[in-house]
């Protein structure tokens, strides 16, 4: 048995290219023939994928197409015979993108049509979440099933910077959030909500916000000219950017809490490490955040910034709370492990 997997840009962090290397070292583990075939790569990550400009064709092969964009893969799987599957990471919503940037609503409006030309193309279609696989099955994909993303728990167990740590240290409580800076992940609220709980209840509070910002600059620029109107300086509000491992895992240790505001997310994995590092976590319930939070958290589903603010300062101000937190996510990352085992989905590879 060969698995190939097909992937338009594998990128050092990134959530779906991280969960094609896991699947990927499984197999290999297994005795079984894997590769992992990439449009664009990252150099740091060249030895571990083949270039597609290089590819040759193995007809044979069991081929995973992992969608979330559109591009040249989606003509090439149309076109090949053969045991194929699809592993579907949700597209963002084109509207979100209005107004912000002309080019990603073309890019991201591009992907629906590219998902909707593939239904029929695959033996199998996975989605990451139930959310993304009832997507699937709406645009008429049969042979739908549900896999989550496959993360390596263990990476977050890595040595953390003790000096960027104690660099952001001080006296005040940290709210995190994790994630590319993009209009659905809805930082303005994030703000919002700091503002309030700065002015109603307690100065001694900052919002970081950890992830790429170089994405989509002008809406970047919107949230911080809003922090701005509202008084709030960069330290109130830190962006770092996206980080090295040590350094994220260094803000996982020292954050609080974590909220997120966002408004479409296909899986969330920020949510499932807040889990793994038993850190509390409310969140705004939209896509599929119920589902990876389970009752690990807190599900809101009333934006308004006086309630969200109230709520943070009753995680972060009651113990028994968080205590009781701390044991739900214990409790989901086990369930997360026994979903999410690559034998599991072997199975479903043999099976083709």
């Amino acid at each position: 048995m060969t698995v190939e997997q097909f992937l338009p840009a594998l990128h050092y962090g990134d959530a779906v290219g991280n969960s094609s290397l896991a699947l990927h070292r499984f197999l290999q583990g297994r005795g079984i023939e894997s590769r992992v075939v990439a449009m664009t790569c990252d150099e740091c990550l060249r030895e571990l994928a083949m270039d597609f400009r290089d590819y040759r064709l193995d007809e044979g092969s069991v081929k995973i197409l992992h969608f979330a964009v559109a591009s040249a893969l989606t003509d090439f799987f149309l076109t090949l015979k053969g045991k194929k599957v699809m592993i579907y990471h949700n597209i963002t919503p084109a509207g979100f993108f209005a107004g912000f940037s002309d080019f990603l609503t073309r890019f991201t409006s591009a992907g629906r049509e590219h998902l909707a030309r593939l239904r029929g193309c695959f033996t199998l279609a996975l989605g990451d979440s139930a959310y993304n696989a009832d997507e699937l099955r709406d645009l008429g994909f049969a042979n739908v099933n549900v896999f989550p993303l496959l993360v390596n728990l263990d990476d977050y167990d890595a040595e953390y910077s003790r000096p960027y740590l104690e660099l952001l240290r001080n006296e005040r409580k940290n709210i995190l959030f994790a994630g590319r800076v993009m209009p659905n992940k809805r930082i303005e609220d994030l703000v919002r909500v700091l503002f309030f709980y700065k002015k109603f209840i307690s100065p001694a509070v900052r919002l970081i916000v950890v992830g790429s910002t170089g994405g989509l600059p002008k809406y970047t620029y919107a949230v911080k000219d809003l922090a701005g109107r509202f008084h709030l300086t960069a330290e109130d509000v830190f962006f770092t950017g996206h980080l090295p491992a040590e350094e994220f895992l260094a803000v996982y240790r020292l954050a609080d809490v974590f909220l997120s505001m966002s408004e479409h997310e296909g899986f969330c994995l920020p949510l499932l490490e807040s889990c793994y590092f038993r850190l509390p976590a409310l969140a705004f319930d939209a896509g599929a955040v119920g589902e990876t939070l389970g009752d690990a958290g807190i599900l809101f589903r009333d934006k308004d910034p006086a309630r969200v603010a109230g709520l943070v300062e009753r995680v972060l101000e009651d113990e028994p709370l968080r205590r009781n937190l701390r044991r739900r996510a214990e409790a989901r990352i086990e369930d997360y492990r026994r979903r999410a085992d690559p034998a599991l989905l072997l199975d479903m590879l043999r099976q083709l």
